[in-house]
């Protein structure tokens, strides 16, 4: 669009007169060019119209699963899991709502742009200012969509810190304790292979599971590493109590419809900001197929394993975007 507005007032400047077509034949071609510039954009935006609707039609299922859920929640703990993630699923269907208004202004932006192209030369000066204009609207509603994401981001952050500090001022009471009577006694302590073996016999509990890191409770994720972290200081005191706390969260994780059903939403939302390739993107889509042919037939392991590739997929595309 700039190259349209440059050339014609590149031609008023210099006084081509009618004997001079070079200038009208350059303008077509940049007009040309510009329309095609234009379709791309317009079926990029349609694509990612057609992907919110359907991430919005999965979330609104969700809210109100969980709605109906949390109604016949059956003790305190179940009814707070349940308050937990619906909580997080109308902050997504917030985030969700932000994403909307930044591609409908992203809308409006490309076809002011088309107006433009399609106005011609004596118009074009006012199209442009239009563009301009849709284009600060544009910017300001994905700048609205980022402080959505970071506000998003710190209370995340909050949290993690919260219980982070949580963890630490138990620790400290505990070390402030001193070991266990069993261990006190040297001959008590826990062996460096039988540390070794159990964290092993864990690890590969959880990859024959299918059950990743990011499965656990938010409290418990940080578990593995504080393992190997202690492992590395030869501190096997800790290593065991901490290689117990894993034991019992792993013994509390199933594999059944909610997890699967959680574990789609959470992928769900890492995909949406994924930059993948073609390739990448069409292997998600086919993997996400036999996902979800699984799921209806209640093979929740088998759906699980696929989630399981299809983050593997995320993760690349992430580390390569």
């Amino acid at each position: 669009m700039n190259r349209l507005i440059c050339a014609a007032l590149l031609c008023t400047l210099l006084g081509c007169d009618d004997d001079k077509t070079a200038a009208p034949d350059e303008l077509t071609i940049v007009v040309q060019g510009d329309r095609r510039e234009l379709e791309q954009q317009e079926k990029s935006l349609r694509e990612r119209e057609e992907g919110l609707q359907r991430d919005k039609a999965q979330l609104d299922q969700r809210i109100g699963e969980l709605a109906r859920g949390l109604k016949a929640a059956a003790d305190a703990e179940q009814k707070r899991r349940i308050e937990d993630e619906l909580r997080q699923q109308q902050a997504l269907e917030g985030q969700l709502g932000v994403r909307v208004s930044a591609l409908q202004a992203q809308k409006y932006e490309v076809e002011a742009k088309r107006r433009a192209v399609d106005a011609d030369v004596q118009k074009a000066t006012q199209a442009v200012l239009d563009a301009r204009a849709a284009a600060v609207v544009a910017r300001e509603a994905k700048m609205a969509e980022r402080e959505t994401q970071l506000a998003s981001q710190e209370r995340d952050l909050a949290l993690r810190l919260k219980d982070v500090a949580m963890r630490e001022k138990a620790v400290a009471a505990f070390e402030r304790q001193g070991p266990p009577p069993e261990y006190r006694d040297r001959k008590n302590m826990p062996k460096t292979v039988a540390v070794e073996d159990k964290h092993k016999k864990l690890l590969k509990d959880m990859d024959a599971r299918g059950i990743l890191i990011s499965d656990l409770p938010l409290e418990d994720q940080p578990l593995n590493a504080e393992i190997f972290t202690a492992r590395r200081q030869r501190d096997f005191v800790r290593t065991w109590d901490l290689l117990a706390d894993l034991q019992k969260a792993l013994q509390k994780v199933k594999v059944d419809q909610h997890f699967v059903e959680s574990k789609i939403t959470r992928l769900q939302g890492a995909r949406g900001s994924a930059k993948l390739s073609d390739a990448q993107r069409g292997e998600v889509e086919k993997v996400l197929k036999d996902v979800t042919s699984a799921f209806s037939d209640g093979r929740y392991a088998e759906a699980n394993k696929g989630l399981n590739r299809i983050a593997v997929i995320l993760d690349a595309g992430a580390a390569s975007g």
